[in-house]
Formats: structure tokens, C-alpha cells, sequence
């Protein structure tokens, strides 16, 4: 609480641009803390981990047990296995070499789901330096700082609750994939297949990595639902650099090099890639029915019943979304690296069983995918 203390947010309503800085809507759900730590429930999840890492730690003399959580060494290797293979591709598809108009986008998306999502969450390593760094050396999905504020503070805390979870109005002038974002005539046809396309494939580039990011900025809020860090001169200056780097390196830099044609594909065609990459598996794992209105007063339990799992007898479903696919684990144990959760996985699933939690899973991609899409269709509807 000394710790948490220094970083709490004002009070006041307003920033200093006249901007609400965060909805005091909540959906009528306030998680209850009191009698939590003597919880059946939690008390089974802490003895599955505890035992879990407990073992890891003293089996690898290990100084204690949170060492145990991190990246284990066959995680690194395949970090720096993508990694470099990444940043082989970059001479060819910098010279226009058409394999990799696809191949250089897809191993980013592998490189970043490995590692960049868990370096956020603090998982990589048991070294904050490292954890601090790891993102800034391939910021392509976000800015790390504004990703901190939209994902690992807003959405994790407050999954799927309404004008409280950044995710669920991301582009409600496009898309309307919760009840708390006011239907639109534009919403009638969400679901046509050629807009599901464009939306997705702008979504991490134009989206998360441009619009997003400067309203928080600007507004000092993240979609009006996380209010955001008001940042020093020197801080503000650094990340303007950054977004200005990220959008030469994604978009500028081929209409310098290659003819008009080209350069109008290389800038846009990676970029979709990419993204429809990060949506295909970050859409699945929370927009579906069975998760979409869940909750529970219980915080534990919220992130298990909002969260679906899927392919987790796959390993191509498992490395491609880098984890993702054992999210109901990952969202209980964001700060453990996902190389951890599909030991975790049965462990959790039969206490969720045993104290009557639902459990979502499906078989991989295409199930989640269909779910999805009905949801959205579902959406679509005029309330």
C-alpha cells in the first residue's frame, strides 16, 4: 500500500485540459475484497502455484520462489530464436523482396506475442531492468507506457465491465462488441465481412499505435476508461520521438525507396498482416458470449469467467498466439510467464470444477473464431 500510494491519481474529476478522467460508471459490479485471503476458492489457486513453483525453486536452488514464475531457459532460447530470425528478414523485405511482404510481418507478430506481451506484465524476467527494457527494443504492437495504462492496468483490472475496460471501446464509431457502447446506425452492418477486414487490419497500426495513443495524450484518459499519467517535458518529448520513429519505420520509409505502386503496398499490406495477427488472437479470448456479460463479485473468479481458452491441445495454437490461448491462466496469473500456464492449465481447471466456476474452452481458432463473429453479429442488432 506504501508502494501503491506514491502512484495513486487525484481525486479531482477534471485534468487540466477539462477532460474526465475516468467514468464513474461500473456496470453495479465492485469486487468484494473482505474475507477473500480465507477463500476456499483462492486458497486452492495459491496452493496449486505454491506447490507448482515451490518445486521449480528448489529444484533449481533457485533464491526463491518468484525466479520460478519468470521465462525458463527453453523460453529465452525461443525469444532469441525469433527474434533473430525476425531481424534477419529485415535486408531482403527492405530491399522489396515479395516473400517477405508476409513473412517479416508474421515472425514479428511471434517474436512480439513471446515476448513483448509478458515483458509488460512483468513475466519475462525477475529483473524489472530487463522487463523495463525488452519492450522498448521492438515496440511494434504499442507504446509501451500507453500500453501499460490500456492493457496491464485497465483491461486486466476490470475485464469485460463496462466504461471501465479500455478494450470494449477501442472504435465504437466502428465497432460495437459490448451493451455499453450506444448502438449505431454504422453498427447495422459490423459484421459484413469486408469491414471485420478493414477494421482488423488497422487496428494495431492506425488504432492502437496512432488514434489511441495521442488521445491519451491529449485527454489524458485512455478511451475514457484509465486515466493516464500526466507526463514530464522530457517524458513527452520522448514518446512523440517514438510514436515519429514507429511511423517512419511502418508507413514512410518505402515511399523513399520503391516506385509509387509499391511503396503504397509495402506500407500498407505488413501492417495488416500484423495486426490481423494481433486481433485474431486477442478478439477470441474475451469477446464471445459465454464471457462477454459474465462476472463476479469474486476478482479471482471475475478473470476466470470472462476469459475463454482455446487449442489448448495445440501447439500451433499455442505458439502463434504466444500463450494467449491459456488466457483464463494468464489473466489469474498475469505476472507468471506464459511457458508456466499449460502446466497450471488442469490444475486450474479442476478447482474451477470443484467450487462450480464455469471453465471456457473451445478447440482452437476456428471454434473461437465462429463464436466471435456471432457475437459481433449479435451486436450488430439495434437494443
Amino acid at each position: 500500500m506504501q508502494i501503491l500510494s506514491k502512484y495513486e491519481v487525484p481525486k479531482a474529476k477534471e485534468s487540466t485540459f477539462g477532460c474526465q478522467l475516468m467514468d464513474e460508471r461500473d456496470d453495479g459490479l465492485v469486487y468484494e475484497w473482505d474475507g477473500i485471503e480465507s477463500d476456499e476458492f483462492v486458497s486452492d489457486l495459491k496452493a496449486l502455484t505454491s506447490e507448482y513453483f515451490g518445486t521449480i525453486a528448489k529444484e533449481k536452488s533457485l533464491s526463491n520462489i518468484t525466479e520460478a514464475t519468470k521465462a525458463t531457459l527453453a523460453r529465452w532460447a525461443l525469444v532469441m530464436t525469433l527474434m533473430i530470425s525476425f531481424f534477419g528478414t529485415l535486408p531482403l523485405y527492405i530491399h522489396g523482396n515479395w516473400i517477405f511482404i508476409v513473412l517479416t510481418p508474421v515472425l514479428a507478430w511471434l517474436t512480439i506475442a513471446n515476448y513483448w506481451h509478458d515483458a509488460t506484465h512483468f513475466a519475462l524476467s525477475s529483473d524489472w531492468k530487463v522487463n523495463a527494457f525488452m519492450p522498448y527494443l521492438l515496440p511494434l504492437l504499442s507504446s509501451p507506457s500507453v500500453w501499460y495504462h490500456q492493457h496491464t492496468i485497465g483491461h486486466h483490472a476490470y475485464t469485460n465491465i463496462g466504461h471501465k475496460d479500455p478494450d470494449l471501446a477501442h472504435a465504437p464509431q466502428l465497432m460495437r462488441e459490448h451493451k455499453s457502447i450506444r448502438w449505431r446506425s454504422t453498427h447495422s452492418n459490423q459484421a459484413h465481412f469486408l469491414r471485420i477486414l478493414l477494421v482488423w487490419s488497422i487496428a494495431s497500426g492506425i488504432g492502437l499505435n496512432i488514434l489511441s495513443d495521442m488521445r491519451s495524450v491529449v485527454k489524458l484518459t485512455y478511451n475514457n476508461a484509465v486515466p493516464c499519467m500526466q507526463r514530464s517535458r522530457s517524458n513527452l518529448a520522448a514518446h512523440l520521438f517514438g510514436r515519429l520513429f514507429y511511423i517512419s519505420v511502418a508507413y514512410v520509409w518505402p515511399f523513399f525507396v520503391f516506385p509509387l505502386w509499391k511503396a503504397l503496398i509495402w506500407s500498407f499490406v505488413p501492417n495488416a498482416i500484423f495486426s490481423m495477427c494481433f486481433m485474431l488472437n486477442s478478439q477470441i479470448n474475451h469477446m464471445v458470449g459465454p464471457c462477454i456479460d459474465a462476472s463476479s463479485k469474486n476478482f479471482y473468479k471475475h478473470q476466470i469467467v470472462t476469459a475463454q481458452n482455446f487449442g489448448n491441445d495445440s501447439r500451433l495454437c499455442y505458439y502463434f498466439s504466444g500463450g494467449l490461448n491459456y488466457q483464463i491462466e494468464h489473466h489469474l496469473f498475469p505476472t507468471i510467464n506464459h511457458c508456466h500456464l499449460p502446466a497450471l492449465a488442469p490444475g486450474v481447471k479442476r478447482i474451477c470444477q470443484k467450487h462450480g466456476v464455469p471453465y471456457n474452452v473451445v478447440s482452437g481458432y476456428k471454434e473461437a473464431l465462429v463464436a466471435h463473429l456471432a457475437h459481433t453479429v449479435e451486436m450488430a442488432v439495434r437494443p
